[in-house]
């Protein structure tokens, strides 16, 4: 089944209040799995505040995650576009900082997510995510005793969280998704 942003109208909804932003956006991409409704409702918020740091973050972190489901990794390059524009904004924006990092892996960049990741897990070293995809940078680049640190804090912060579980089974076991096979081999070759 592809997902497509056409197959749901952006007047389905109401107005999202700031304060409910997050809990609504991680209902869209965890509980219902429906990042292009996310997106969506995202874009609606930026409709009326192009500025809204946050939702311009969550933007970034919707489109990764819809850039996963349907592996279409013209999302990705979206993503990191929005987490370019949010980060000029708030600099220390950890959720900004993730998915700039997490588009840059996607997209083979993994030695270029290290910083940003870093950053990340400075600015909230209680974000699963950020360790969780530092995590999967430094394994991609070949630096395996930093990224088996990383995936324990991840999993330390997050210990039933099933994607972090399921990310440190591919990296003990090698079997990783195809986009991040060619990370591996190009960026084992730059050292």
């Amino acid at each position: 089944m592809s997902l497509s942003l056409k197959s749901v109208r952006n007047d389905e909804f109401g107005p999202m209040s700031d304060s409910k932003l997050r809990e609504e956006i991680f209902d869209l991409l965890y509980t219902k799995q429906k990042p292009e409704v996310a997106v969506l409702r995202l874009n609606r918020v930026l409709e009326g505040d192009p500025s809204n740091e946050e939702a311009i973050s969550f933007k970034a972190y919707a489109l990764n995650k819809l850039a996963n489901a349907t592996k279409d990794w013209n999302y990705t390059k979206n993503a990191l576009a929005s987490a370019d524009k949010a980060l000029p904004i708030n600099p220390v924006n950890d959720f900004a900082l993730v998915s700039k990092g997490w588009a840059l892996i996607d997209l083979g960049n993994a030695r270029e997510a290290i910083p940003c990741l870093v950053r990340a897990t400075t600015t909230n070293p209680n974000n699963e995510y950020a360790w969780y995809n530092l995590a999967w940078a430094q394994f991609l680049t070949g630096n395996s005793a930093e990224s088996s640190s990383s995936i324990a804090k991840a999993l330390e912060l997050s210990p039933n969280n099933a994607i972090i579980r399921r990310g440190r089974r591919m990296m003990m076991t090698g079997n990783l998704p195809a986009h991040l096979r060619k990370s591996t081999l190009s960026d084992s070759y730059r050292h």
